[in-house]
């Protein structure tokens, strides 16, 4: 089993060798219309399937021509916005939204304090008062 699966890796591999980046620009913005157009496109696999080629073909183009990956994150972006217009309007589970919407990068507004690095800004000095002995 585990040689099956190596030679599927292998065999994609080269099959990545074979794409000029002309005809894998052609397919990535198939898979961005569909991811854009369609209401089935729920995730960026969800439109590489929409091509019919292999997942790890898609990913090693993207090794291969590092500008496809502008093309990724654009079906990406579109699926983001699906599920966030989704989860809005309550088309979808609202809770199940959230967690997909983190799966796929988003996160939630972080504030950080820059200016005191969360130390006290009170510049008066601490005296504690300790009771001698008579």
């Amino acid at each position: 089993a585990m040689s099956d699966i190596d030679t599927r890796f292998k065999e994609g591999n080269r099959h990545a060798e074979k794409w000029s980046l002309e005809d894998a620009e052609i397919l990535f913005y198939k898979a961005f219309e569909f991811s854009n157009d369609s209401d089935d496109c729920l995730c960026v696999e969800d439109a590489i399937h929409h091509t019919k080629i292999p997942y790890s073909t898609f990913y090693n183009l993207i090794k291969k021509y590092p500008v496809l990956d502008n093309i990724k994150n654009d079906i990406k972006k579109a699926v983001l916005r699906r599920i966030n217009k989704g989860g809005l309007l309550a088309e979808f589970n609202p809770a199940m939204s959230i967690w997909r919407l983190k799966q796929l990068g988003e996160h939630d507004v972080q504030k950080t304090d820059v200016t005191t690095n969360g130390k006290d800004v009170n510049n008066t000095p601490i005296i504690n008062f300790v009771k001698a002995d008579d």
